[in-house]
């Protein structure tokens, strides 16, 4: 019973994953681009620590993995931040700048 409940978390954060790389695509926006990379994988990183809990029901994997997560949450704002603050700086991001599939729709 516990390896369906374990199949079933590690399918949602594949999902979830795969959400977010379609929404990179689709998004123009750099800032938007960071938002879905670091919110999504922080959500999915979770799904599979989760799991990983699971199926190890053990002290030491359960304190590593709250290790990590936590690491997680509080690098992935900041490397966000320093992304965008960069970009911004050096005037990497344009605003007027088309997603793939915009693209793709102009040439048709």
């Amino acid at each position: 019973m516990i390896e369906i409940i374990i199949g079933i978390l590690v399918l949602i954060a594949a999902m979830v994953i795969l959400v977010s790389s379609v929404g990179i695509l689709r998004f123009n926006n750099l800032y938007a681009r960071m938002h879905v990379v670091t919110k999504v994988s922080s959500f999915a990183l979770l799904l599979m620590l989760v799991a990983v809990n699971l199926l190890f029901l053990n002290i030491w994997v359960l304190i590593q993995t709250f290790i990590i997560f936590h690491v997680l949450i509080f690098l992935s704002p900041i490397s966000a931040h320093v992304v965008a603050k960069i970009s911004t700086l050096l005037k990497l991001y344009d605003p007027e700048s088309k997603t793939p599939h915009e693209e793709m729709e102009e040439q048709e």
